[in-house]
């Protein structure tokens, strides 16, 4: 009787084992790709930190420039805060001359000219003359200041350039043809000459001029300079006649009418004055709105220069990470084989390394731009203690909008560069790699 023969048994395995597990698909798989991504960095401090150091240094000089910038461009605009958008500048400017050209009869701005620009000129609403006179020394009783700036002005002054008055009044047109001594005094030279005494009525003595407060104003800016803390206004004529001499002003201001376009009223003016002057550019007429696009405009796109520059560092750092990278890849060979094995698709593998890419080039960005933040409340600090390039410093704010383009953008040269890196380690053979010693 021969033995009937046992069929084989077959063992079911399973579902064999795979690096996804459920629901780890979308979402799942990238936290599970950023957590390997900070095991790596904090497995490889010293090498993490040199391949983010490009990235630190190029997000940071970016940051930096675009701080500076913003802060250039609001010193700039409160500097140019006291004008009116209308107000128009002529100033007496012969430099423009050919060589060995005449500048003829007229060497200065004088009172003729700001009468025959005001009887030509329909489209203007109004002409003042200012004359500044910088550096004079101002007493009362036993006290002295040195370096004040005494302005010459008519009532029409304060149409064109905005003054915050503390106390008293301004200069007004009864002074002006009265050729009074009085004046407008700021409210720092005040504390400087009469601490604790109300200003108003007081007499200030101007090389030999005595001079009676009547108003007093907050500190003004200076040209785009320093600001000047130690002002005097006075009406135009006393300081023509009786200190400066003759007729002249430093510079006029205009004003266009409601219904004109200021390059309008700026182009009559010049072709009144080069008419006046035997088309002879002697003169130069600007506008408040013109002079700050122009500054604005320089300070952009230097700006906008020195960025491009600053974010070829970026380049640089962006080739560090995927040198790293590739380095890495050619390390963890027989992890990525074992994976593979184990059921982790090609896909994953990809996107486990394009986020460590991305993820070293993020935290080098967050890390620049932490350094930026700090070196911008240190400059605003600095120049706040040093009164430069103004009294309130320049400020520094970190710009937010700034920030984040930058944190995007390191993260995408991260993601650009690594993305060779994860292909190689996309394509490995899981068998071949298996074997790498």
């Amino acid at each position: 009787m021969s033995e009937t023969p046992m069929p084989p048994v077959v063992i079911d395995p399973g579902p064999q084992p795979r690096l996804e597990r459920r629901g780890q698909n979308g979402l799942g798989t990238l936290l599970e790709s950023g957590r390997i991504a900070m095991d790596m960095l904090r497995m490889h401090k010293m090498r993490s930190f040199l391949t983010m150091l490009g990235v630190i240094i190029g997000v940071m000089a970016v940051s930096m420039i675009v701080l500076l910038q913003n802060g250039l461009k609001a010193y700039i605009e409160s500097e140019f805060s006291e004008l009116s958008a209308d107000t128009i500048f002529i100033i007496y400017d012969p430099s423009r001359l050919g060589r060995g050209e005449g500048r003829g009869r007229f060497t200065a701005i004088k009172e003729e000219d700001r009468e025959y620009i005001l009887a030509n000129a329909d489209k203007v609403l109004n002409v003042t003359g200012v004359v500044m006179v910088g550096g004079q020394q101002a007493r009362f009783g036993d006290k002295e200041v040195s370096g004040v700036q005494v302005t010459g002005v008519s009532q029409d002054y304060y149409g064109a350039v905005s003054r915050d008055l503390v106390a008293g009044r301004l200069i007004e047109k009864n002074d002006v043809d009265n050729l009074a001594n009085v004046g407008i005094i700021s409210s720092q030279l005040a504390d400087e000459l009469m601490p604790g005494r109300d200003p108003l009525g007081q007499t200030v003595v101007f090389s030999g001029i005595s001079v009676t407060i009547v108003g007093v104003v907050k500190e003004r800016n200076q040209n785009l300079g320093p600001s000047n803390t130690k002002t005097m206004e006075m009406p135009v004529t006393t300081v023509q006649r009786k200190w400066q001499g003759g007729r002249s002003y430093s510079y006029l201001l205009a004003r266009s009418k409601p219904d004109v376009k200021v390059s309008e009223a700026m182009d009559q003016i010049w072709e009144l004055l080069m008419r006046r002057a035997d088309n002879k550019p002697i003169y130069r007429v600007d506008s408040s709105e013109a002079l700050l696009g122009v500054f604005q405009g320089i300070i952009g796109g230097v700006g906008m220069v020195l960025a491009s520059v600053a974010a070829l560092s970026l380049l640089v750092g962006g080739i560090g990470i995927m040198n790293i990278m590739l380095v890495s890849v050619t390390e963890r060979t027989k992890e990525i084989g074992l994976r593979m094995a184990l059921g982790a698709r090609r896909k994953v593998i990809l996107t486990q390394f394009i986020i460590e890419a991305a993820f070293l080039s993020l935290v080098g960005g967050l890390i620049g731009m932490s350094i930026a933040w700090g070196f911008g409340l240190i400059i605003t600090i600095i120049t706040k203690a040093m009164k430069v390039p103004s009294e309130a410093g320049l400020a520094a704010p970190f710009p937010v909008s700034a920030a984040i383009v930058a944190a995007g953008f390191s993260a995408a040269i991260g993601m650009v560069f690594g993305f060779f890196p994860a292909m190689n380690a996309a394509k490995l053979d899981p068998i071949v790699a298996l074997r790498k010693d």
